[in-house]
């Protein structure tokens, strides 16, 4: 009996340790503010057809066609706007300004996008970071705009 308890002790004990880990792992970073047709977000695999207020996550890939435009508000305020013909890759998003922890790494691979900066901006403007084909971008300012031909 006592080696029952044992391990039902352990199993919830490594439980309640990794469900942290899994809930900031599949958390949302931001929503889809605006969206005009021919826009989709692949994640894991599946195509979504981006909507309004749809929740977005790391590693989301945006693609937008020719008619196509998609506005973004992540949750420190960032607002990222991605033109037509474009695909936007969020390799990495962290916002956990308690803990002074914070990353923006995109992959921008053709088209256009604006980036106007939110908190994690301006409380720690090294860890924003855009990535092109032909160029790294620490972004340091408020507000720029990225063209990948």
């Amino acid at each position: 009996m006592n080696r029952l308890i044992q391990i039902l002790f352990f199993s919830l004990m490594c439980l309640l340790l990794t469900t942290p880990l899994l809930a900031e792992k599949s958390a949302y970073i931001g929503k889809v503010a605006k969206v005009s047709p021919d826009a989709m977000i692949l994640r894991d695999g599946q195509t979504l057809v981006a909507n309004k207020n749809l929740e977005i996550f790391a590693n989301d890939l945006f693609q937008t066609g020719p008619t196509g435009t998609l506005g973004i508000i992540f949750r420190d305020g960032t607002i990222l706007t991605i033109g037509p013909s474009s695909e936007f890759h969020i390799r990495d998003y962290v916002f956990v300004p308690l803990e002074k922890k914070t990353s923006f790494l995109g992959r921008m691979r053709q088209g256009s996008l604006s980036y106007i900066s939110g908190a994690m901006g301006r409380m720690n403007p090294d860890s924003v970071r855009i990535e092109t084909p032909t160029a790294y971008l620490g972004l340091r300012g408020t507000k720029v705009l990225v063209q990948v031909d």
